[in-house]
């Protein structure tokens, strides 16, 4: 039986051709050649023909697919293929962990990337008419990019399964047969017993029975069996049961819950699947064969330098990354003016801790080899916002280059996600809304990514949308099939929480917090805690000439605007149990007719959230009211200081504000 392997889909597949285990680095010159269709892309090292029949079965299935299952969005990128001859050919390109004593032996994988996603497959299976089940990887790896994309909330079994049962079907002369039985699932099944249904039910990509050799075999042909009888009883009774169990699992409904309402309780169904299973008798539907899109398919050969950088892509995709910066340089010696290999070193440095000015090099270097690279200005602009606070023209830089991107490609989602976090970012460029805009544009490009609701629950939470921030928290958790993207979502999904507590108790603080200064000083002092043990406070300097005018009661009526605005905006880290602590300090001048102008950050806790609040507590109530008439200057430079928990013991933030003539530190509102 045909084993595959669910690695994530997002838009982009690769089938490599390798003609021996010594060819996946360093062998001597081979024929690569790469064959396009209208919707993917070919590159192998086989023939010309195993190429176009390659294509021809993609195509044809995505055609199924469209037709039938109003599965393929029209925003779909072009997926590239490239295919192993042999076992002994495929076996250098997985992961070390899949090619140990007792692994599974897999016969297609899917490596996904942010940017692009790979599938790997054995063209002496793949392409084996003769064989009981021909073309089933092909079918199973492409309902797997489909499934994945529709319906990421689904479990295991049932993501197996679906692909098991579309990747049976059946390709005729003028009919296409769905539902048509696995002879290898039926054997397996009439030699071992069935998993209890509570097992089949918990199986996750960590389980043994999706990693081991003796084990994995029964987990897929029973989760074929179990998805066939599911959807021959929906056919046959003219209901949707399993569409309404899927229905529920997007509701966030417990597996075993939505089956009982639904399916049926999975007691009973271990007894029907028996039944079922042993009848021999297993229902199929016939289709119309769709028609395809024809025209000649482009052929053209490859380099050494470039059938280097397909693989060292694959590699580097996979988390080999020493094996694939080895590759890619000896691509880059041999063509060092090949774009394809900067972006896949551009990728290669991304993906590690502190290797940000390296990820940003390669991928200045490969826009100015190939600006229209959609690839190459989205790594180039997300490079750019790894510094920790970047400043203006740096967040310029990288918000111009990421807009190239989704120029380029309007369905490319991760440029999206990074123009959301560019826009949310404190400074002049923030513009919350349009930063909602491209939250929601990832989101509706890749409803798979937990990366991408986590942003959009961030950009949600600085708009104060909370209950929508809490509901794509959840939707977040209930994907999170990671460590890393359960962490995450978790922790979105407990930040939204505690920001919904804090806003039920800001009418009290902010009432709290209107009589603000005391007598005598101006500062933003420290507020009625709305948790235990949170704290903030402030203070404010001024750095120009008063001009022996008393501005102390000028600043008394706008301290409490800022500090008020200051408050309604602090992030759910400052409070209990996380209670972050910081200082932030934020320059800028107010002119005679109360307008604000040179804001800049001057002093940073390198915390985006504890920043975010204290910008918009300045940028939210400007205009202030206009300066003093008696005041001759155009305009009054000021710096207010903020410090969070722990800070605030730490220094003195309320500082007195008193007349001051010709200061060391004076600034002006164009610094």
């Amino acid at each position: 039986m045909t084993q595959t392997a669910l690695r994530g889909a997002r838009f982009v597949v690769l089938i490599i051709s390798l003609l021996s285990v010594q060819n996946v680095c360093f062998a001597g010159p081979q024929r690569w050649i790469e064959a396009r269709s209208p919707h993917f892309v070919v590159v192998t090292n086989a023939s010309e023909r195993d190429a176009r029949q390659v294509v021809d079965q993609f195509e044809l299935i995505r055609a199924v697919f469209r037709e039938y299952f109003r599965s393929v969005s029209t925003n779909d990128q072009p997926v590239i293929i490239i295919a192993a001859k042999d076992e002994g050919t495929l076996k250098p390109l997985l992961p070390d962990s899949w090619t140990k004593k007792g692994a599974a032996h897999r016969t297609g994988i899917f490596v996904s990337g942010q940017d692009k996603s790979y599938v790997a497959l054995r063209l002496d299976v793949s392409l084996n008419e003769s064989a009981y089940e021909p073309y089933e990887p092909i079918y199973h790896e492409y309902v797997h990019y489909l499934m994945r994309r529709i319906t990421p909330q689904l479990p295991r079994w049932m993501v197996e399964g679906l692909a098991e049962f579309y990747g049976n079907v059946r390709v005729e002369s003028k009919k296409v047969l769905v539902g048509t039985p696995s002879v290898s699932n039926l054997g397996i099944l009439s030699q071992k017993t069935l998993l209890p249904l509570s097992t089949l039910f918990a199986v996750d990509a960590s389980s043994p029975y999706y990693n081991e050799e003796n084990k994995i075999s029964i987990f897929y042909a029973e989760s074929w069996a179990l998805t066939h009888y599911l959807m021959a009883r929906d056919w046959k009774a003219n209901t949707n049961r399993v569409g309404d169990f899927t229905a529920l699992l997007l509701e966030n409904v417990p597996q075993t819950d939505a089956a009982r309402r639904t399916i049926g309780d999975p007691a009973a169904l271990q007894g029907a699947l028996n039944e079922y299973i042993h009848m021999f008798a297993f229902t199929a539907a016939r289709l119309e064969r769709p028609k395809i899109e024809q025209g000649d398919y482009q052929v053209q050969p490859l380099s050494d330098a470039e059938s280097l950088a397909v693989r060292a892509d694959f590699m580097a995709h996979e988390g080999e990354y020493a094996r694939a910066q080895n590759m890619l340089e000896e691509s880059v010696k041999l063509d060092p003016k090949l774009a394809a290999a900067y972006e896949s070193m551009s990728f290669l440095y991304f993906q590690q801790q502190g290797k940000k000015p390296d990820a940003e090099k390669w991928s200045a270097e490969a826009v100015a080899l190939n600006p229209e690279s959609y690839i190459a200005n989205y790594y180039y602009g997300a490079s750019l916002l790894r510094d920790i606070l970047p400043n203006d023209g740096t967040v310029a830089t990288a918000e111009a280059s990421l807009r190239a991107a989704v120029k380029i490609n309007a369905g490319f989602a991760p440029a999206y996600d990074a123009l959301a976090y560019c826009l949310a970012r404190p400074g002049s460029h923030q513009n919350l809304d349009e930063a909602h805009e491209m939250a929601l544009k990832a989101v509706q490009q890749d409803p798979s990514d937990v990366g991408h609701r986590v942003r959009l629950v961030e950009v949600l939470l600085a708009i104060s949308h909370t209950d929508e921030a809490i509901k794509e928290a959840n939707m977040a958790v209930s994907m999170a099939r990671t460590p890393a993207d359960q962490s995450a979502a978790s922790g979105a999904l407990e930040a939204a929480q505690k920001f919904q507590v804090s806003q039920k108790k800001m009418k009290e603080l902010q009432e709290a917090q209107a009589s603000g200064a005391s007598a005598g000083t101006t500062a933003i002092s420290k507020p009625q805690e709305p948790t235990a043990g949170a704290g903030a406070q402030g203070g404010v300097h001024v750095l120009s000439d008063t001009m022996g005018v008393n501005f102390d009661p000028y600043l008394k009526g706008i301290v409490p605007i800022v500090n008020k605005n200051w408050h309604s905006l602090l992030p759910p880290t400052v409070f209990p149990p996380i209670s972050k602590s910081g200082t932030v300090s934020i320059e800028f001048a107010i002119m005679k007719d109360g307008t604000v102008a040179g804001m800049k950050l001057a002093g940073t806790s390198a915390d985006p959230p504890l920043e975010r609040a204290c910008w918009a507590s300045i940028t939210n109530s400007a205009p202030f009211p206009p300066l003093p008439k008696e005041f001759p200057g155009q305009y009054l430079q000021l710096r207010f200081i903020y410090c969070y928990n722990d800070a605030c013991h730490s220094s003195k933030p309320n500082v007195p504000v008193g007349p001051s003539k010709n200061p060391a530190n004076s600034t002006s509102p164009s610094d």
